[in-house]
């Protein structure tokens, strides 16, 4: 079977990708015809692609039809933008605009998933071989948290981080652990920063492994060791990478009147402190190789130590907000009523049950594997041992704090248990009896899904819940059905039919305006527009009065609510003396008159004469 997977390795990684794309085709069918995207970053993602084709400029990805006059800013880079841009202009000419833009959004989040499972299993295959890494590729499958990045209509930016991250092991597991690999990991660390400024604790991380090797030895791999050098090339060709491809991109995709204005985006104290850290590196380098310094530990530990503090250092005082959470200071009712309200930034531990379960097992299974992986000394050298280790724990930390970045953990996770499978199902092989090689093959199939076990666990009754009455779950099925009908495309098209107006709407139903319509919104759930957001939540949730207030200075046409909009209903169920629900209720101002119905959506027009 080792034999089969090496030398048909190739073939059979694209047989996985394949087959398990057209299940994942077959799967979105009603979500591909009916324009359903993953959620409204993916539809405000195609609303950006769509300006930039019409002549938007590379550098302002300002969203211009929300927060009139100035716009509504966005932290998205433009590097995810050009291989979706790329596939409506390829198919434009055979399938026109909409078919392009339809099958630009189902295809390319596929195509993603390709270059993530191939560098994916190659980073295994580094590791264990073959025949691991094509079990790794497949149990991908059954990782909720990472396929639901890689399916059609997912085109934000997600995916690309999947991709990135694979590639980092890649690099790092190289087995001569050569410059050519450290620079591919500095850049990979680069660009997931420029598409998201959550990758900064990952290159901390894999960064700090480098550094690592170079403290330690043993950590070095047998060819490094052989070719008589300390092993600290690798540490700073990645850190000069990293802060060279930093600078690069921010010149080339960042604008450049605003960047230094936000932390949750690359910006100049982001290439200032890598900088940094690659200049005292590399003057320790120097240091070193004229035997100004002598290369022992303490030496080695204190360059780390320097490069560390003066990167810190460096963003202290050009970034001092910037040093804790970049949503430190996020208008407190942004926080509360949106913010809080999505569980992707949460802590694991602030998250329901049913949330937890699924990863909470994927991570207990992890552990399991680490505890096989050290005591049956399956891996040598032991080296590899501690930097899975690392990458294990390292991940498992930043995802317990943001709920969204544990998919990186449970991906070295299923790293390990997919090499644990294989030896399970290696002493199926060679054990006595039918019950003992089904008991060792059915272990090793139940460790390739433990989130589909956690998903089970998460269904049972938990005793301090009590049943909802037969009222209560009539109540949450009509809510449910009508919340459908929200988000359906068909009742956001129907919009197109009044003239092109400005809106008042939900913070989650404003994408789908801005996708389907001609029409202008007030704000999304994008937190630079935080300003815009706050005066939606306070519309909605003040009095008549306060809401007029904010309509006359937005020059609102109408306002737009729907019944199944579950953010409507956050807002009536905590002030239930409020604008939506004195809407709900059916209690209007003078100067507010009902308009019939569209679809499943209450419209209000504003007559200003009477405001």
């Amino acid at each position: 079977m080792k034999n089969f997977a090496e030398r048909h390795y190739g073939r059979l990684i694209f047989a996985i990708w394949l087959i398990t794309s057209l299940l994942f085709l077959f799967a979105a069918r009603d979500n591909i015809a009916g324009w359903k995207m993953g959620d409204p970053d993916d539809q405000l993602r195609l609303v950006q692609v769509r300006d930039w084709l019409a002549g938007q400029g590379w550098s302002d990805v300002t969203q211009y039809r929300m927060n009139l006059p100035d716009g509504g800013p966005m932290h998205w880079s433009r590097l995810v933008d050009i291989p979706i841009a790329a596939a409506i202009l390829a198919l434009r000419p055979i399938l026109g605009q909409y078919y392009a833009e339809m099958a630009a959004a189902a295809i390319v989040p596929l195509l993603i998933y390709g270059l993530f499972l191939a560098f994916y299993a190659a980073a295994v295959r580094r590791i264990w071989g073959a025949l691991p890494a094509l079990v790794a590729a497949a149990s991908v499958f059954l990782i909720p948290q990472a396929v639901v990045q890689l399916v059609p209509m997912r085109i934000d930016h997600h995916g690309w981080q999947l991709v990135l991250f694979a590639v980092g092991l890649w690099a790092l597991f190289d087995p001569r652990q050569s410059k050519i690999s450290a620079a591919i990991l500095g850049t990979a660390m680069a660009l997931w920063l420029e598409i998201s400024i959550e990758g900064l604790p990952f290159a901390v991380i894999f960064i700090g492994i480098l550094a690592l090797r170079w403290l330690i030895p043993s950590w070095r791999t047998a060819e490094v060791a052989a070719g008589d050098t300390d092993g600290g090339e690798p540490l700073l060709v990645a850190a000069v990478t990293f802060a060279a491809s930093l600078a690069t991109l921010f010149a080339i995709t960042e604008n450049w009147a605003n960047a230094a204005e936000y932390c949750d985006g690359l910006s100049p104290f982001h290439v200032a402190s890598a900088t940094a850290v690659a200049g005292v590196l590399a003057i320790g380098a120097m240091l070193l190789h004229g035997h100004i310094l002598k290369p022992v530990l303490s030496i080695k530990l204190a360059i780390c130590a320097s490069a560390a503090l003066a990167g810190a250092a460096t963003l202290l005082s050009m970034a001092p907000q910037c040093a804790g959470d970049a949503f430190a200071t996020l208008d407190p009712l942004v926080r509360s009523y949106w913010f809080n309200r999505g569980v992707e930034g949460l802590p694991l531990w602030k998250l329901p049950f049913a949330e937890t379960a699924p990863p909470l097992a994927g991570l207990i299974a992890g552990v399991l594997a680490c505890i096989w992986m050290w005591l049956t000394k399956s891996l040598q050298p032991q080296s590899m041992v501690f930097t899975l280790l690392l990458l294990f724990i390292g991940p498992t930390l930043v995802g317990s704090f943001v709920n969204r970045t544990i998919v990186y953990a449970l991906l070295v996770g299923a790293m390990l248990l997919a090499a644990m499978a294989v030896s399970f199902f290696t002493k199926a092989e060679d054990a006595n009896g039918l019950s003992a090689r089904m008991g060792w093959r059915l272990a090793g199939i139940l460790l390739l899904m433990p989130a589909m076990l956690g998903q089970n666990a998460s269904a049972l009754p938990i005793r301090d819940t009590l049943p909802l009455t037969k009222k209560q779950r009539d109540a949450q099925a009509d809510f449910l059905k009508q919340a459908r009908q929200c988000q359906s495309t068909a009742a956001s098209v129907m919009l197109k039919q009044l003239p092109t107006a400005n809106i008042m709407a939900p913070l989650d139903t404003s994408p789908s305006i801005l996708m389907f319509t001609q029409h202008r919104v007030v704000a999304t759930g994008h937190h630079r527009n935080e300003a815009a957001m706050a005066d939606v939540i306070r519309t909605f949730t003040g009095s008549a009065d306060d809401a007029a207030a904010v309509l006359t200075k937005r020059r609102i046409d109408f306002v737009l609510t729907c019944d199944g909009s579950f953010e409507i209903d956050l807002y009536v169920k905590r002030m239930p003396s409020g604008f939506a629900a004195q809407l709900r209720q059916g209690t209007l101002p003078v100067w507010l008159k009902q308009q019939p119905d569209i679809g499943p959506f209450h419209l209000y027009k504003i007559d200003w004469s009477k405001s």
